[in-house]
């Protein structure tokens, strides 16, 4: 069963070292127990729109055939906030929602806002860690310290509020796989009901910070016991039955990503593992330059691993054999991505840097343009894709969210 708290070790597990200090006051209690308020089913729907929960889909490739913006964009606010730490900003049918924290623990939100003309928005006040959300057509899933709720997306309204669950960080969106909406805390992946909240199973991790992905009808998890004997396990996301579960890998703080071959893990501090979908056997390794602390934040598509470093190291390799593509540092000093993964828009790969946006060719690595950001990305934000446009979350008092575009 889970505990009644998140441990500094669940922390780090769930967003990665480089974080760690500025997500002081931002991860709160989980509460413990069963207990779920039912106002109403939510208005559940198809999972589609630009970019409708972390890294795009529940594979977590971050990949997308929009083109994102060209060497003309500029950046402009695009709602309102106060932001230290913030998620990445979910895009679905005209609207987008992001969550953002002071960083102290005391002022946060999530907030909605329409993507046209239209300056209409809508929050819901809660202070302490949230997932990036997850859009199915007109319901809204979020996972924070505290709780998994589905909201209305048009209204921010309450449908239901399951107190088992919660992780309250960026990459730990809610997924939604046959039928089913997954969510993890640091000891336990849980399957409920997207419509009424209800539970349905549960799968014991091992207390290894549980980091969820799906793909073809089958979800992937990290397992371990306290981070020692750290791996990964296939369940079936309707039953929560364990398919195949492998302990023996070195210890991962960063987001899996499933590509059409296999199971991308990226070793704390180590190696990129290849794994097989069937059965979890090492396929191949490869490696980028890491800090002392750090670790390969990774994206799929189209046959490429595109991997970089907090500190702006950056490759690619050949998903099929893991040979090196491509590989280069931006000289950027200090401000590099952190804890940030990398996104393919079309042939074009995007780096959110602390400054700076950076626009790659995808297939070499070559700099097609950078543009300097006036206001500074929220720590963990990493870029989501719409059309022509790049929207993250902002750091400071001013804007919630920016938007870089043509």
């Amino acid at each position: 069963m889970p505990s009644n708290t998140q441990t500094r070790r669940g922390v780090l597990a769930a967003v990665g070292s480089t974080g760690l200090v500025s997500l002081t006051g931002c991860i709160g209690r989980v509460v413990a127990g069963g207990e779920r308020v039912h106002k109403r089913d939510a208005p559940v729907g198809d999972v589609r729109g630009a970019w409708p929960t972390y890294q795009h889909d529940f594979a977590n490739t971050g990949a997308t055939n929009e083109s994102g913006p060209s060497d003309t964009a500029t950046a402009r606010g695009v709602t309102g906030g106060t932001s230290a730490i913030a998620t990445s900003v979910a895009l679905a049918d005209g609207r987008g929602v992001v969550g953002y924290s002071d960083g102290d623990g005391d002022a946060g939100a999530y907030r909605g806002f329409e993507l046209g003309e239209s300056d209409a928005s809508w929050t819901v006040d809660y202070p302490l860690g949230k997932s990036t959300p997850t859009l199915a057509s007109d319901t809204m899933f979020v996972s924070t310290a505290e709780f998994l709720a589905a909201y209305d997306v048009r209204n921010g309204e309450l449908c239901w509020r399951m107190n088992t669950g919660g992780y309250g960080a960026a990459s730990n969106s809610p997924v939604l796989a046959a039928n089913t909406l997954l969510d993890a805390d640091d000891e336990t992946v849980y399957g409920h009901d997207p419509v009424t909240g209800e539970g349905q199973w549960q799968y014991d991790t091992g207390g290894s910070a549980a980091a969820l992905v799906a793909r073809d009808s089958v979800a992937y998890t990290i397992v371990g016991e306290d981070h020692e004997n750290t791996g990964v396990a296939a369940i079936d996301p309707a039953t929560g039955e364990e398919r195949w579960r492998r302990d023996d890998l070195p210890e991962c703080v960063v987001p899996l990503v499933a590509g059409s071959d296999h199971l991308y893990y990226a070793a704390h501090c180590g190696d990129v593992y290849a794994l097989s979908l069937d059965d979890g056997t090492t396929q191949w390794t490869a490696s980028l330059p890491l800090p002392e602390d750090g670790s390969a934040y990774l994206a799929v598509a189209d046959g490429r691993l595109h991997a970089q470093s907090p500190d702006a190291a950056l490759a690619a390799f050949d998903t099929e054999t893991g040979t090196n593509v491509w590989q280069r540092t931006l000289d950027i000093g200090s401000l590099g991505p952190g804890p940030r993964p990398p996104v393919i828009a079309g042939d074009t790969r995007f780096a959110l840097c602390g400054d700076a946006v950076y626009a790659l060719d995808s297939a070499t690595g070559r700099t097609r343009w950078s543009l300097t950001l006036d206001i500074q990305p929220a720590l963990m934000s990493a870029p989501s894709v719409r059309d022509n446009a790049i929207y993250y979350a902002g750091r400071g008092r001013d804007y919630a969210v920016v938007r870089v575009s043509d």
